[in-house]
């Protein structure tokens, strides 16, 4: 039987941490009820990792889930580069006006 480890401050800084060290992004956001702080111990975490990657949008994040394969802990990845990030945060009323708005950036590349 799965019991899920609960989202806390720490693991979604070693996550990040992780995702630093082997894909080099340039931003890392946390979106949905954990940025929002409403997160409860069964929640997911929801990541945008903002890269540079020529890879198709739905083979971007394989690499990075593989990184967490034994993880105890549900998680919702998607990847986009700084393009495509920046094009459809414009957009009003997508995913991305939204991360935004209310995402909370947790790791920044100065």
């Amino acid at each position: 039987m799965f019991t899920q480890e609960p989202i806390t401050e720490e693991l979604v800084q070693e996550i990040a941490r992780k995702i630093v060290e082997n894909v080099h992004p340039r931003r890392i956001i946390a979106f949905g009820s954990y940025a929002r702080g409403e997160h409860k111990s069964d929640s997911d975490l929801d990541l945008i990792v903002e890269m540079e990657t020529d890879k198709p949008f739905y083979e971007r994040g394989m690499p990075i889930a593989a990184l967490f394969r034994d993880r105890r802990w549900a998680m919702d990845l998607l990847v986009y580069t700084p393009e495509e990030f920046a094009e459809q945060r414009r957009v009003s009323g997508s995913l991305l006006s939204t991360v935004e708005r209310e995402g909370k950036v947790i790791y920044e590349r100065s």
